[in-house]
């Protein structure tokens, strides 16, 4: 058994990003950065430390934007399957994502993504922030270090490694340069991952 395999087995929790990660939405990040005059660093913290007119009419836009990329999105396969193999472990499947509590909902109920904890931005919280973490996993009932976080950006890497997680998975090509300890192709190839340290169940 691989080393990842052995340190798979030994968790209790899995938190998961959502957008590029188990949910396809068509976001043209660097036209939306463009549009809302953010050049570098995190998008809602650039927002957030605005003056109170253009923090509102940056959310305002960037609620557009996501509106639209929510109508369009679709599920990646293997998301529902990776999630129900984690299930069936009896590992706790928490959500934290930086999308709004409305986007999110409509995403989790319309492809059936089933978590028992969900954060989003709207809690206060969002990555990079390790907090988003600790605080999902706190709701949880789980440690840190007894998690595993899977995600697709650096965003999510920072805020799985300022948070403590044991174990931190990137799924897609875009991930390939950044330090994690695994990074695979998508949702599919972690339930196959999970199926090789747990066995068929």
């Amino acid at each position: 058994m691989s080393s990842f395999h052995q340190r798979l087995r030994s968790l209790r929790a899995v938190v998961f990003d959502l957008d590029g990660t188990l949910v396809a939405s068509p976001y043209d990040w660097p036209a939306i950065r463009r549009a809302l005059g953010v050049r570098g660093g995190s998008l809602l913290d650039e927002l957030e430390a605005r003056d109170p007119a253009d923090r509102l009419s940056g959310r305002a836009r960037l609620e557009a934007f996501e509106a639209e990329a929510t109508a369009r999105a679709q599920i990646i396969t293997g998301a529902r399957e990776v999630l129900e193999a984690l299930r069936r472990r009896g590992l706790g499947l928490a959500l934290v994502t930086n999308n709004s509590e409305v986007n999110t909902r409509t995403l989790i109920e319309r492809f059936d993504l089933r978590f028992d904890v969900v954060l989003t931005r709207d809690s206060g919280l969002w990555k990079p922030s390790g907090r988003s973490v600790q605080e999902a996993l706190r709701r949880v009932g789980c440690l840190p270090e007894e998690a595993m976080m899977v995600g697709d950006t650096r965003w999510d890497l920072e805020a799985a490694r300022r948070a403590g997680c044991a174990v931190v998975v990137l799924l897609g090509a875009a991930a390939r340069d950044l330090p994690a300890d695994l990074v695979l192709e998508d949702p599919e190839a972690l339930r196959a991952e999970v199926e090789r340290a747990f066995g068929t169940q």
